[in-house]
């Protein structure tokens, strides 16, 4: 789960409306962007392919990076997870890309919802970190997945980047008894188209 950009600072670019010491919803800025940057850290820390291999050392990793991302979707910051970050994993354009689409759209005001998908459960809505929901199935590969604004219907909602498409996807409730769907889909070219159809789908893409 690629970019190398100049981007203005968060808190620059927020001037006027929200900055980094500003409350957003009862955190800072900052702390959004600080908790969301360290899920993606945990998350690539874990070879899944070396997982569905039943790798013994990688499947050692799920409890405690799951308990870590449970940790930071309630607003802690997981600093040191025993038997995951004393491996370091290499730092490849893949990742880089995803270091960098999350900076540029963390500037746009989407923190909160960066990584994480929209859970609709009929009677409630909330954010739930990708990793969360168990099935990647139906999926085309992706660097990064934002939640939705909202969502009509039951089920898992997001909207993903990949290297030329933004595409909307849902998933039904339980996941891992369901494919993932894509909903919409459109072509991009550069940051610019990115960040309008990602703001755009989010919005529109699950009414």
């Amino acid at each position: 789960m690629h970019y190398t950009l100049s981007m203005e600072n968060p808190e620059t670019h927020m001037q006027g409306n929200q900055t980094s010491d500003q409350p957003h919803d009862g955190q800072s800025l900052r702390a959004w962007m600080d908790r969301a940057q360290r899920a993606h850290e945990l998350v690539d820390a874990v070879d899944f392919k070396k997982v569905a291999a039943h790798d013994h050392q990688e499947v050692k990793k799920l409890t405690p990076v799951a308990e870590a991302l449970t940790g930071l979707a309630k607003g802690k910051l997981v600093e040191h997870v025993d038997g995951v970050d004393e491996i370091v994993p290499l730092i490849g354009s893949h990742h880089q890309r995803k270091t960098d689409l999350f900076t540029t759209l963390a500037a746009a005001g989407n923190a909160e919802r960066l990584g994480r998908v929209l859970h609709n459960a009929g009677d409630s809505e909330q954010l739930l970190p990708l990793e969360l929901i168990p099935h990647g199935e139906g999926l085309p590969e992706f660097y990064l997945c934002v939640a939705p604004e909202n969502a009509a219907g039951v089920g898992n909602f997001g909207v993903f980047i990949s290297a030329t498409d933004i595409f909307a996807a849902a998933i039904n409730h339980p996941a891992n008894k369901h494919r993932w769907r894509i909903v919409r889909s459109r072509p991009y070219e550069n940051d610019a188209e990115m960040r309008e159809s990602v703001e755009q789908l989010c919005r529109t893409a699950f009414d």
